[in-house]
């Protein structure tokens, strides 16, 4: 009987020591989060031109930054081949917003345009990502106990954002002052897809922390985002003439700056027993 279990034992021991499975993970999950964007203006443009060149920027775009807080929500796919790298991709849609204001000044009448910006991206981020942690053993020793893998695992990582723009929206409204009173003339709604690009390009690094909770992970990152093409589609600056018409509106080419902070859990695809639910863990 003892040599029975002892071979048995033995078997076991040897098959999660030859178990190819061992040696990597596939993990899927859900993601979420907000992120806050600002304007990197690369060309400017305008419908009214000074008649003085010391006036140069007085119709200039002035960008906001209180209302540029937008969120994201997609899901993750990662590919674990060794116990300090990882590569994946995320599909999520991304929402940016951004706002500027634009003034017409006067000596007796001054006019003020706000512009609000909603646009929707689907966002596919491809990236590595280094885990900080000691390097172990991928073999298990004749106890049977599978090697320890930290519950808490920092890393850092870097990639590459592909973004396809969904829809783009835009809100302006009108107000003057005159005498020192303002009033506000209109609020309008526009669809702005067409004069914008299609697609972004950007890269973006951060960091965050993988957090073991029984058979899943939850992760909690921090991004910054560099857009690495221009957002506006060059060729249809003066396409919609509503915009030109009533707000005397031109887009000026400019890309985008983000931060973003997101919390995701994932799911292990691998596992070396379905059941006890045991996945794969390096």
């Amino acid at each position: 009987m003892l040599s029975t279990a002892f071979c048995q034992a033995q078997s076991v021991w040897d098959k999660l020591n030859k178990n190819p499975f061992k040696n990597s993970q596939f993990y899927v999950g859900l993601r979420a989060g907000a992120n806050y964007n600002a304007i990197n203006v690369i060309n400017r443009y305008s419908l009214i031109k000074p008649t003085n060149s010391l006036d140069e920027g007085l119709y200039d775009k002035q960008y906001q930054e209180a209302e540029n807080v937008g969120v994201l929500y997609g899901i993750t796919f990662m590919y674990q081949f060794e116990q300090r790298l990882v590569l994946g991709f995320n599909a999520s849609v991304n929402q940016i917003r951004f706002q500027y204001t634009q003034e017409q000044p006067g000596s007796n009448r001054s006019v003020n345009f706000i512009h609000n910006h909603n646009l929707n991206y689907l966002d596919v981020p491809i990236f590595f990502r280094y885990m900080f942690r000691k390097v172990n053993s991928r073999f298990w020793d004749k106890s049977n106990k599978k090697p320890t893998v930290p519950a808490i695992v920092p890393f850092a990582q870097i990639g590459i954002n592909f973004s396809v723009l969904l829809n783009a929206d835009k809100e302006y409204s009108k107000f003057t002052t005159q005498n020192g009173v303002e009033s506000r003339e209109f609020d309008r709604n526009e669809d702005i897809k067409s004069i914008m690009s299609p697609t972004m390009v950007g890269a973006f690094i951060g960091g965050g922390a993988r957090f073991r909770v029984g058979t899943f992970y939850l992760t909690a990152e921090a991004n910054f985002r560099q857009g690495l093409s221009n957002a506006n589609n060059q060729k249809a600056r003066y396409v919609n003439e509503n915009l030109q018409n009533q707000a005397y509106d031109v887009m000026d080419d400019f890309s985008f700056q983000s931060v973003e902070a997101i919390i995701g859990v994932i799911f292990p695809l691998k596992y070396l027993s379905k059941k006890e639910f045991m996945p794969v863990e390096i």
